[in-house]
């Protein structure tokens, strides 16, 4: 958000709304002297008194108040930075709060809810309180107060990210029900108990230390955001998500799931992700414009190559029966097929597909019976795989396309190349696409000892253009570089490289 865009709504401030919020970020931190220096000035002004420190000899908890509460403001100040109504989530129960484990590194305690509560009574935050009950936690956001002392401060979202974030990126999962709800929470672990750890951890280190150097934008945006609309089943109407496109969203992490090593293993993380594909074909990497390459029917074709079976072109068509285009149908399919792999009964999995429709449409109204006919018609056409179809193997096939992943990611952080991975599709700038598609091509084949899987692309890269030329030179007037994609730049866009160019000069000198 602008400065002058900022200004004005801190002071139409309206009451907190819970749902525009995002969770406190227990590893905010910063060793910049203006992010020291905001610390110091509150702290002695509205802290100093009520949280002396500890006399004595002993053992100094891991984390004393005054780092917590470091870690507290400036988490503060990029919310504030980003949209002054943001509020944060934050549990304000003793259960909230772990120190001693791996996915709290700067050891956040308990005690961080007297630092709140502190704040609060100091008129430094606003607050709404939440409850264990409806399985709300409570929301903060800097007062009127604390946004004057912000509204002096220099510091950008620049100077709030680290070149090696002290934040854990190889995270093992599993769901658990909270107050009847289902909740995906951290599971704590030794790097002993699976041997590739040590070596995944350093991988995706060295990925996020590329993406943190590398400037990553959509052009055609005067402001970095994108806000998608979206139906909140709970409140029963369209909401908008906003996605920031900002140097403290490009995070990534690999997730294993249901605590098992074996499930899941994919990338999670980067604003890219949350994105609809219109806005991901618009999406430059150092102002450079880009190719996105998917594998076509991946969990499908995995399915075949892992049991020996070449992978099928397109294993989303079969005979017209319910009188939809052969375009809708095929989408249908598509949608029922990969809930099918996913879902552990069929049941299951047709709740799922008309829970991912939209709402009025169709589709969404499509029965079991109706659903039935088309997953039968499905494994009718794939026999070879049909015994795994709503049998919960979606999982599985995480972990193989995980691997996949992986390969692609170290091939280009080795070289320095930035690519943006979207679970089985992938970005580059424009000239690695034939790159891109030989080393998905050399993945894929690897994991299935020589089969290759379909690769879908929309547009055409420049060395692929090249390469076309250099094969057929005496056509090669037909293979025009005015193919590759390209975005007029905003006066924003601009603005942001510059600053980016600015900030990166700094770091390597």
């Amino acid at each position: 958000m602008s400065t002058a865009l900022r200004r004005q709504t801190q002071t139409q401030m309206t009451e907190i709304n819970r749902y525009h919020s995002r969770p406190l970020d227990v590893h905010r931190w910063s060793n910049h002297p203006e992010a020291t220096k905001l610390r110091e000035a509150v702290w002695k002004d509205y802290f100093k008194d009520a949280f002396p420190p500890i006399e004595g000899k002993g053992n100094k908890a891991k984390s004393e108040p005054k780092k917590q509460f470091k870690v507290l403001l400036l988490d503060l100040y990029v919310a504030w930075l980003d949209d002054p109504e943001l509020s944060i989530g934050i549990g304000m129960s003793n259960s909230a709060y772990k120190a001693n484990t791996r996915y709290n590194a700067l050891f956040i305690s308990a005690k961080i809810m007297d630092i709140i509560n502190h704040a609060f009574l100091m008129g430094l935050i606003d607050k709404k309180i939440g409850s264990q009950q409806s399985a709300k936690v409570t929301r903060i956001r800097a007062s009127a107060k604390l946004a004057a002392i912000f509204d002096k401060m220099e510091l950008t979202l620049f100077d709030l990210t680290q070149e090696q974030p002290i934040n854990e990126v190889i995270i093992l999962s599993r769901n658990d029900y909270i107050n009847d709800k289902k909740k995906r929470i951290q599971v704590d672990y030794e790097d002993t108990d699976f041997e590739p750890i040590v070596e995944m951890r350093q991988q995706v280190q060295e990925y996020n230390t590329l993406l943190w150097r590398t400037f990553i934008d959509i052009p055609t945006r005067e402001e970095p955001v994108i806000e998608q609309p979206y139906w909140d089943k709970k409140a029963g109407e369209m909401k908008i998500r906003r996605v920031k496109l900002s140097q403290d969203n490009k995070f990534v992490r690999r997730v294993f799931y249901r605590a098992d090593w074996s499930l899941g293993g994919r990338f999670h993380g980067g604003w890219w992700q949350s994105i609809k594909e219109d806005w991901r074909k618009q999406i430059y990497i150092n102002d450079e414009a880009t190719i996105e390459q998917d594998y076509s029917g991946l969990h499908i074709n995995l399915l075949y190559g892992l049991q020996g079976l070449e992978p099928q072109r397109d294993p989303y068509t079969i005979d017209n029966l319910l009188g939809f285009t052969e375009a809708e149908q095929r989408k249908i399919v598509k949608g029922l097929a990969l809930m099918g792999i996913n879902a552990q009964s069929p049941k299951k999995a047709f709740s799922a597909f008309r829970q991912d429709q939209k709402t009025g449409s169709i589709e969404k109204s499509l029965k079991d019976k109706q659903l039935q006919v088309l997953l039968d018609a499905f494994k009718e056409k794939h026999p070879a795989i049909a015994d795994s179809i709503c049998k919960d193997k979606g999982v599985e096939l995480m972990n193989v396309d995980g691997r996949i992943t992986n390969k692609v990611i170290n091939h280009f952080t080795k070289k320095q190349i930035p690519v943006l991975t979207i679970h089985d599709s992938y970005i580059t700038q424009h000239k690695y696409s034939g790159e891109l598609r030989r080393v998905m091509n050399e993945a894929v084949t690897e994991e299935l000892n020589g089969f290759e899987i379909n690769i879908d692309q929309e547009g055409i890269g420049i060395d692929q253009v090249q390469e076309l030329r250099n094969m057929d030179r005496a056509n090669a007037v037909d293979y025009s570089y005015e193919a590759i994609p390209s975005y007029e730049r905003t006066e924003g866009y601009k603005g942001r490289q510059k600053r980016h160019k600015q900030w990166l000069l700094k770091v390597n000198t």
